[in-house]
C-alpha cells in the first residue's frame, strides 16, 4: 500500500533527520520547539507517522526514523537542497528567502523536475 506523503509529513520526517543523531530518538518536546508547534500537533503528528511505518515512537524515550522513514527523509533533504540551489545559483534569490521558498513549495515540485533541477545544475 502506498501511502501519499502530505507536505506535514515531509516536514516532520525531514526534522526528525535534522534534529536526530545516529538513530538515537529525539524527544518530541524537541519537535515542539523546532517547529515552534503545540504539543498536541506533534503528537499527533508522530502517531500517524508510526502507523504509516515510518518512526519508532516510545513515549518518554523519544521518536526515531525506521529505515522507511530515513529513506523518505533523505530524499525529501536532496529534493530541497537541489531547490535551494536553483533558487541562489540560477535565480540569484537571497539563500534566507530561498530556504523559506523551498521549504514552502519543496513538496508540490515533482521528483522529475527536481531531477531535471539537478541536472541544469550540473551542466552549470
Amino acid at each position: 500500500m502506498n501511502v501519499k506523503l502530505t507536505a506535514s509529513m515531509e516536514k516532520y520526517l525531514m526534522g526528525i533527520y535534522l534534529r536526530g543523531s545516529e538513530g538515537k530518538p529525539i524527544r518530541t518536546s524537541e519537535l515542539v520547539e523546532f517547529f515552534n508547534v503545540a504539543q498536541g500537533t506533534v503528537t499527533n503528528t508522530v502517531r500517524r507517522l508510526k502507523k504509516e511505518g515510518f518512526v519508532i515512537h516510545h513515549p518518554y524515550k523519544g521518536v526515531r526514523l525506521t529505515g522507511k522513514g530515513l529513506k523518505i527523509a533523505f530524499n525529501v533533504a536532496k529534493k530541497y537542497e537541489v531547490l535551494e540551489r536553483f533558487l541562489t545559483d540560477v535565480l540569484e534569490v537571497e539563500k534566507v528567502l530561498a530556504r523559506q521558498l523551498t521549504i514552502r513549495i519543496g513538496h508540490h515540485i515533482p521528483d522529475d523536475v527536481v531531477v531535471k533541477i539537478e541536472k541544469l545544475l550540473l551542466k552549470a
